[in-house]
């Protein structure tokens, strides 16, 4: 555990490539603390918007983070290391660590990232949880968010198997659980050998946004999504754009179909009308149906998720329908 990464790492208005240009140009501690605004847009090659930004405030941040991962048996690992999970190095804006508690190992085999609404309907909660135990039994490790709804059914499906692994993100410091109601869960998650984790370092709250950038951290660890329900402009339809942007797979489950789904749909939708405005009509573009007539394909259990997986890539063309991906609004 290197402090000078875990202040590195904390530094949220870097992107990857910045945070690992100026871990090469730095070689201590020291280093960092005396970095000031001008010396750190002459590494990265860009003005810093922040002039009176100085490293000895991050890095005093740092060290109470690595208080905080000592505390609670919090590891990491940088993007450069062995433990860091194959397929987020595919991705564009990969985190530049991870911090974690449980089993990491779980996401070196077969992942499948399993997302949706929080406004679950009886129907797709009982297929996500048949979906997460079926995957579980196969020896897949399922991704989700740990989240209310769909995220807590897709975990819960996995605990419920002897053996199943099952990884959950978090849009904050795994310090805390959020939701705080899902605390339970989560041990149950590291108790069956699974794992909890985050781009975050220790310490940092959930923020509207971090939720979104935690979609791409679950969209980024499998090779595939599969989105159980989702009403028009949920969070969830994000992690698909993600997910098509990073060139995955993405199935859809039918029960998101189904009349109570549809209620759903529709009720969000008659909300998002009656508030109008641009954000509004753009998420009203953005639903299920939106991806099933763009190409994507239907499965009805986990049986058929398998037979897609087996045939041959690029069978199913999808359109990325696109939403703002940073729109803090977003109904899920």
């Amino acid at each position: 555990m290197d402090i000078l990464d875990i202040a590195i790492s904390s530094v949220l208005f870097l992107s990857f490539k910045e945070k690992v240009l100026v871990r090469k140009e730095l070689d201590s501690e020291g280093d960092f603390a005396v970095l000031s605004s001008e010396g750190l847009s002459s590494i990265i090659g860009r003005e810093v918007r922040s002039k009176d930004w100085t490293g000895g405030p991050a890095l005093r941040n740092a060290e109470k983070s690595l208080a905080i991962m000592e505390k609670f048996g919090i590891r990491s690992c940088r993007h450069d290391e062995g433990d860091y999970p194959s397929l987020l190095r595919e991705m564009p804006d990969s985190p530049y660590m991870i911090f974690y508690r449980g089993n990491i190992g779980c996401l070196s085999g077969e992942c499948v990232s399993v997302v949706g609404t929080r406004r679950v309907c009886r129907e797709c909660a009982k297929a996500t949880f048949d979906f997460a135990s079926d995957a579980a039994r196969d020896g897949l490790t399922v991704v989700s968010g740990l989240a209310y709804g769909v995220d807590s059914f897709a975990h819960k499906g996995v605990v419920s198997v002897d053996s199943g692994k099952t990884a959950a993100v978090l849009p904050c410091g795994i310090d805390t659980v959020v939701p705080g109601g899902h605390r339970k869960l989560a041990e149950k998650i590291l108790l069956s050998g699974g794992v909890l984790l985050s781009e975050y370092v220790p310490g940092t709250p959930s923020e509207a946004w971090r939720f979104v950038q935690r979609n791409r951290i679950i969209a980024g660890l499998s090779d595939c999504v599969l989105v159980t329900q989702a009403p028009p402009g949920s969070g969830a339809l994000i992690t698909v754009d993600f997910a098509l942007d990073y060139g995955r797979d993405v199935v859809f489950h039918e029960s998101g179909l189904c009349d109570e789904a549809r209620s759903v749909s529709e009720s969000v939708a008659r909300d998002l009308r009656v508030k109008g405005g641009k954000s509004a009509e753009m998420k009203l573009r953005h639903s299920f149906e939106d991806y099933v007539k763009s190409g994507a394909p239907l499965v009805s259990a986990y049986e058929d998720f398998k037979r897609f997986k087996d045939e041959a890539p690029g069978t199913h063309k999808i359109k990325n329908v696109q939403l703002d991906l940073f729109d803090s609004s977003l109904n899920d």
